[in-house]
């Protein structure tokens, strides 16, 4: 969907409130201590959060179904990322299990159909005592942002941008679909995030900063294995 627009986007995203104050600050702050430590990036886009793993001493590999945003990663990176186009709706099947230590995927998981499936093949790649990190978009800010009801689950077509013509289709569901879907897959909730903006927003974007500290858009999970979830997810 970003291929179109992922110059456009890729220097949106480096200075967005909403994406630079906001999002990338609570995964990388459910990510915690990663040095030594071997991260998945799955849909890395222009590999702002790989970089930064990078820099806090991850190994970093990662893929995204944009052939331009693996080449913007890659140049954020220095080359020393492995990173590769690839569609988290086909399998993983160029990573071994057990590979990574931690995986991360923000705001992603909303776009896939078949989420748990990609859920469980993040799961088949994390080594023992491994996590996933996730972001995806708050389902009650879609709500107030799309009307109906609270419990639909279906794909909305719209743009990514009120301003510029960025065509998205993303899921929308209430916050048990999601967390059901998890369990689903075979990952227990370890944490769950209602991020609150970065208090330098308060001076770069105050209007943003005082809405996000009423109303969440976003929410962030770190997920672990269910014990003898790797034979059998439920």
């Amino acid at each position: 969907m970003y291929e179109r627009f992922a110059d456009e986007y890729a220097a949106h995203a480096e200075v967005s409130p909403h994406n630079a104050l906001y999002d990338r600050p609570a995964v990388l702050g459910l990510a915690g201590d990663v040095r030594g430590m071997t991260v998945f990036d799955a849909a890395c886009g222009p590999g702002f959060y790989a970089a930064e793993l990078q820099e806090r001493g991850a190994r970093v590999l990662g893929c995204d179904a944009s052939p331009r945003f693996v080449e913007l990663a890659r140049e954020r990176t220095g080359g020393r990322a492995d990173l590769r186009v690839h569609d988290l709706a086909e399998p993983l099947d160029w990573v071994p299990d057990g590979t990574a230590d931690l995986a991360v995927l923000a705001l992603a998981i909303h776009y896939l159909d078949d989420r748990v499936a990609l859920l469980e093949e993040l799961r088949r790649i994390l080594a023992p005592g491994g996590a996933l990190v996730l972001s995806t978009e708050h389902p009650t800010a879609k709500w107030l942002r799309l009307g109906g009801s609270y419990f639909d689950v279906e794909p909305v077509e719209e743009s990514l941008s009120d301003e510029r013509d960025w065509p998205i289709r993303a899921w929308r569901m209430p916050l048990t679909d999601i967390c059901a879907e998890f369990r689903r897959a075979g990952f227990l909730i370890d944490e769950l995030l209602e991020p609150r903006p970065v208090p330098e927003m308060a001076e770069s974007h105050p209007e943003d900063h005082a809405l996000l500290n009423q109303v969440p858009a976003f929410v962030a999970f770190r997920l672990i294995p269910r014990p003898g979830s790797a034979e059998a997810p439920a």
